[in-house]
């Protein structure tokens, strides 16, 4: 990367020497060559940058560290780096078009190079901080986004490339008037770089002008629809991160259940002394101790303003446990322990808020939903006496829907780190229109989500739609699978179709939420196997 950087600043270097030299040249021919000399520098830096793939992986991990986990599989296409190239190609000659102009008309070379710095760090502005222009602003009213709601960035592309083009088109417009007039001073200067400067200053202000208004809008359309400020928290209070202890698999490292250890126990692929452990611990005060800071900290999801991400990894981790409880317990012959135990996932739920206005929280619940009715239907007892716990958990079950908040609220109060009030300030016009275009989209889909939630055969490989699927494939599972598990207990088998389960057990035979084909089941000897959508369950221990 460092050798790349060197390269780029030495090519650049070229270019302005290359464009003095023109722009003070008499004679055309000597001109000439000399801008020759600045062309090729230009595809030069464009050049060397299409082929260092490499380097530009290395500044794309240290500007997101969050993907380095992934480093390997990263592979930037070349259509990414032809870009890259033809913008660096394009600022060299935009860079050298302004030089030879300043150079041009000022008899004095210091002042070409006073002016072609202020060109130099104006174009470095337009390549790492697009938004600071008004012309960003603009632009997010007409480019549909392409980010998701944890990023603004990608909505910067457009108004970078019109800014590079109202450079070049002003650079070949004073090159136009260089080589027309006899004139050559330095009043030249100030009035083609006022002119250009005022130009940017205007667009600047009415953006600034139109982000306010976008802003109120924003806020009296939430106050009129009733949707409050949601906010992903970047980090935990303090009492929040109080509550469990990060050093507990630090200090019980034999501790492996069947569910969130890491091994199978199907298989039996736990060491002997592990096993030995782990069987004796879990039902010990500590590990009931551990659990209780688990939901402690899972009850901050109701606090539905502010989302702390550890909270839901906390909810999954206690149904995890809790499922591993009930299996461990029926493991050691302790059966009359294991429904009590499983009974409690009912008040885990309640953990969410039926109305979350956070997606993430529904996928989590969904996923909590799998890891319950699995540990249910393998482990939960089947005696007769307990077949009103299990209809009451059926009837339950049948209250469970699809929920997609459209996530508007995130935006009224979306705010990235800036640092310095004076970048804050030219940043506020692009970020205040990108709020206004991702809330007024998010709140465009709330008709689209409700129809979502309702149908029955969802279409579409979108991230509502995918929800969708997920959290239909939830419930049409779990239904069936708890009906599958009562009508054994009332009958002593499975029923033989699942079209005997309607309508005494569900109210009609679920379809997969994507292709509408019922569900694929089987039963074997005492078990039975549910498959649909390439996800399945089966009540095989």
């Amino acid at each position: 990367m460092a050798v790349l950087i060197i390269i780029l600043v030495l090519a650049f270097i070229g270019i302005l020497i290359s464009a003095f030299m023109a722009g003070g040249s008499e004679k055309c021919k000597k001109a000439l060559l000399w801008s020759a000399g600045g062309v090729l520098l230009s595809a030069l830096t464009g050049g060397v940058l299409f082929f260092c793939k490499g380097a530009v992986k290395e500044i794309l991990l240290k500007q997101k560290p969050h993907l380095s986990f992934m480093a390997e599989n990263i592979n930037i296409p070349w259509q990414i780096m032809l870009q890259l190239g033809l913008t660096f190609f394009f600022c060299g000659i935009i860079l050298f078009l302004w030089s030879f102009n300043c150079r041009k008309n000022s008899s004095k070379w210091y002042w070409a190079v006073l002016w072609s710095t202020g060109v130099a760090f104006f174009i470095g502005h337009l390549l790492f901080l697009p938004q600071y222009y008004g012309i960003a602003a603009w632009i997010n009213f007409f480019v549909p986004p392409k980010q998701d709601v944890f990023s603004l960035d990608l909505s910067m592309l457009p108004a970078f490339y019109v800014m590079l083009a109202v450079n070049l088109l002003g650079a070949l417009l004073w090159l136009w008037h260089t080589l027309k007039t006899k004139k050559h001073s330095w009043k030249n200067i100030l009035f083609f770089a006022g002119s250009f400067t005022g130009f940017v200053c205007l667009v600047w202000l009415t953006a600034w002008g139109t982000g306010t208004w976008a802003k109120n809008a924003m806020e009296k359309k939430a106050a009129e629809l009733g949707i409050k400020p949601i906010q992903v928290a970047a980090q935990e209070p303090p009492e929040l991160k109080a509550l469990v202890n990060p050093e507990f698999y630090t200090k019980h490292p034999k501790y492996n259940p069947p569910r969130s250890g890491k091994y199978d126990w199907k298989k039996d692929t736990i060491p002997a002394d592990e096993k030995e452990y782990t069987m004796k611990f879990f039902t010990s005060p500590e590990l009931e101790t551990y659990l209780d800071s688990l939901k402690k900290s899972a009850a901050y999801i109701a606090k539905t303003d502010v989302l702390h991400l550890s909270t839901l990894q906390h909810f999954r981790f206690l149904v995890r446990h809790r499922s591993d409880i009930a299996e461990l317990y029926y493991r050691t012959n302790q059966k009359e322990k294991v429904l009590p135990e499983l009974l409690k996932y009912p008040e885990l739920d309640r953990l969410i808020p039926a109305d979350t206005p956070h997606l993430i929280c529904e996928l989590v619940r969904t996923a909590g939903c799998w890891i319950w009715i699995e540990a249910l239907i393998q482990y939960g007892p089947e005696e007769k006496s307990l077949l009103p716990a299990y209809r009451k958990l059926l009837d339950w079950s049948k209250s469970w829907k699809v929920h997609l908040p459209c996530e508007a609220g995130f935006y009224l109060v979306y705010h990235p780190e800036i640092k310095g009030k004076i970048a804050a300030f030219f940043y506020a016009p692009y970020l205040n229109t990108a709020r206004y275009r991702g809330f007024f989209d998010a709140v465009k889909r709330i008709p689209a989500l409700e129809k979502l939630e309702q149908a029955e055969i969802i279409s579409g490989d979108g991230m509502y739609a995918k929800a969708a699927k997920r959290q239909r494939l939830g419930i049409i599972v779990g239904q069936t699978a708890l009906a599958l598990k009562v009508y054994k207990i009332e009958h002593g088998k499975y029923p033989d179709k699942l079209s005997e389960l309607v309508p005494n057990y569900l109210p009609k035979e679920y379809v997969s939420p994507s292709t509408g084909k019922k569900l694929d089941y089987s039963v074997k000897e005492t078990n039975f196997t549910l498959v649909v959508d390439g996800s399945f369950i089966t009540s095989e221990r």
